[in-house]
């Protein structure tokens, strides 16, 4: 899949070690395209995987965000929700989620003023998340 290659990619550049499990998490993400749980994750995996724990689904999930390769989706329930990142121009952009089916795409327009000095604060990032029905859900 042309997106895993992508991912794996990012994480060799990072010097991470590509393994079962990882590259396992990707495939999941590339096959249902849309954001999904870290508990989603486990319960595909832990069929494949017996020695596989939630705690290192969460460390694996965080360093894919770290990598620029999931982004963390924020959802009316509490809990987590990850989904994969498709620019991989390292472009400073945002994302839209479909509210009914939670897919996600990239949305690379931002146009927040000028933000380099708002009351005094040094802005270091920003990040925004637009919901909304695809056009598939409407």
């Amino acid at each position: 899949m042309k997106n895993s290659v992508d991912h794996l990619t990012k994480l060799k550049k990072g010097h991470f070690k590509i393994t079962p499990k990882r590259r396992a998490i990707l495939d999941l993400f590339d096959k249902e395209d849309k954001c999904l749980t870290p508990e989603f994750i486990w319960e595909h995996l832990k069929k494949t995987f017996k020695q596989s724990g939630l705690p290192g689904i969460y460390r694996n999930l965080d360093l894919f965000v770290k990598q620029g390769i999931l982004i963390r989706i924020d959802r009316d329930e509490r809990k987590r929700y990850y989904a994969l990142c498709h620019d991989h121009s390292g472009h400073h952009h945002h994302h839209i989620v479909c509210v009914v089916c939670g897919k996600v795409d990239d949305f690379p327009v931002c146009h927040f003023p000028d933000i380099k000095a708002v009351k005094g604060y040094k802005i270091l990032s920003h990040s925004m998340q637009i919901n909304g029905i695809c056009k598939a859900c409407q």
